[in-house]
């Protein structure tokens, strides 16, 4: 195992897409969680919020829940379509044969590395877009460090989410598009269906999505963290099975 880690670190590492996306995330992270700090404080201005009433992380906890996921989701998904795309898979397996091995040594250095970015960005994030909370701003340190460390295991969760999926479709784009449909599409849908029916069944179900859970275990709700590693695990297990059973 150590030995697969190492070379799939290798692999990861020297590809110029992992920094492509490291940047990109960090350019997301910079643009758009001060965008939501102005927006948010401009709106309880707007309607005579209460001052201290928004977590001090609570512009970066939307930014990672709605951009920041899908650019480091990515990361984790050409871990896993890029081999099958340039066939280097072939070359892989022959040098690791236990698949589930392979597997879990992809989903252990995607995990690693996307938490090792994601802390760092929730960070900066967090720090460039409180100030513009203005009084409407709440800081409490222990809370905002907790909050932090959360949005990086929730972007390493859905990396493996993103691995699993992209080992079952083995297309980039066919796992974008399964990816977007799971993280986004399926929660708005079920919350419009919550609303236009007044219905307790599809808003419950909508907090089970990747997305609205990893915003709870995010916001300090930390048992919506199992929730997302449920749903990492999950694809993760159908990734391995789909490799076990599947020829390359």
């Amino acid at each position: 195992m150590t030995n697969t880690a190492a070379a799939e670190w290798l692999k990861l590492r020297s590809v110029r897409s992992t920094w492509w996306f490291v940047a990109g995330a960090a350019v997301t992270m910079l643009v758009v969680a001060p965008g939501t700090a102005l927006t948010t404080s401009n709106n309880l201005e707007m309607h005579g919020g209460d001052p201290g009433s928004v977590d001090a992380a609570s512009a970066a906890v939307g930014t990672v829940a709605f951009a920041v996921q899908f650019v480091l989701g990515a990361l984790g998904m050409l871990a896993m379509t890029s081999e099958f795309a340039g066939r280097s898979i072939t070359v892989t397996l022959a040098c690791t044969p236990v698949r589930a091995r392979l597997m879990l040594a992809k989903a252990g250095v995607v995990a690693v590395v996307v938490f090792a970015v994601g802390v760092p960005l929730a960070a900066v994030g967090t720090a460039v877009s409180a100030p513009l909370l203005d009084e409407y701003g709440r800081f409490d340190a222990a809370r905002t460090v907790a909050q932090v460390g959360a949005m990086g295991v929730h972007l390493a969760l859905v990396a493996v989410l993103a691995l699993g999926v992209g080992t079952l479709v083995r297309r980039s784009a066919g796992t974008i598009t399964v990816l977007f449909g799971l993280l986004l599409v399926v929660p708005f849908v079920l919350q419009l269906l919550a609303a236009a029916f007044d219905s307790e069944v599809f808003a419950t179900v909508a907090e089970f999505t990747p997305t609205l859970a990893g915003q709870r275990f995010m916001t300090g709700d930390a048992e919506y963290g199992l929730v997302v590693a449920a749903w990492a695990a999950a694809a993760l297990a159908a990734g391995i099975r789909a490799l076990r059973t599947r020829d390359v």
